[in-house]
């Protein structure tokens, strides 16, 4: 993608972030975005196909600039929900708006890969601590599965912002990741896989 090309869709994603902030998504039309953005109806349609399109690329943008904060800061699990947590609560009319347009399915999508890295980080982080190998199955199955629960928490704090108090839901999250996660590897140990 050239500097230009990227420059655009960037343009555009920021135009949308900033009309989600004052209608609904399902309001926002393509001459919205280009007018907030001055170019043409084609320009859109050249990187886009749609508004679902422009969306599921800007809050996947945003999602990468996240996961870069959180691996610039060589955080931990625990750590990394801190910070999307705090993104969420900053970026609450983004967040939802996705949620409700993009789907579960795709949002999951856009978590995934970063997630399910830091979730094998961590495994090979414990391996290291504790001297012990893992077979890579072991690791890609405990990776996936673990993946798709923080993915899942993730979209249930998006679904229900301001339901449960953040501390509570981080204190819930934290004892739970933490503990099941140590269980389940010292249990691999005793077996080992």
């Amino acid at each position: 993608m050239s500097e230009n090309t990227s420059e655009t869709k960037i343009m555009m994603a920021n135009a949308l972030k900033e009309l989600i902030k004052d209608r609904p998504f399902s309001k926002i039309t393509v001459q919205d975005i280009v007018t907030a953005c001055n170019i043409n109806r084609n320009t859109f349609y050249y990187h886009f196909e749609s508004n679902y399109d422009l969306l599921y690329f800007a809050y996947s943008q945003e999602v990468q600039k996240v996961a870069d904060s959180f691996h610039q800061a060589n955080a931990t699990v625990p750590q990394i929900m801190e910070f999307v947590l705090d993104y969420i609560d900053q970026n609450i009319p983004l967040c939802q708006c996705a949620y409700e347009s993009l789907g579960e399915t795709q949002l999951k999508t856009i978590f995934e890969k970063d997630i399910f890295d830091y979730i094998r980080a961590t495994i090979e982080y414990f391996a290291k601590q504790n001297n012990v190998k893992f077979s890579e199955d072991f690791k890609t199955y405990i990776g996936f599965s673990y993946t798709q629960l923080l993915s899942g928490q993730i979209i249930w704090y998006i679904k229900h912002t301001g339901e449960m108090d953040k501390e509570i839901f981080k204190q819930y999250f934290q004892t739970f990741f933490t503990a099941t996660l140590k269980s389940v590897m010292d249990e691999a140990v005793s077996k080992g896989f």
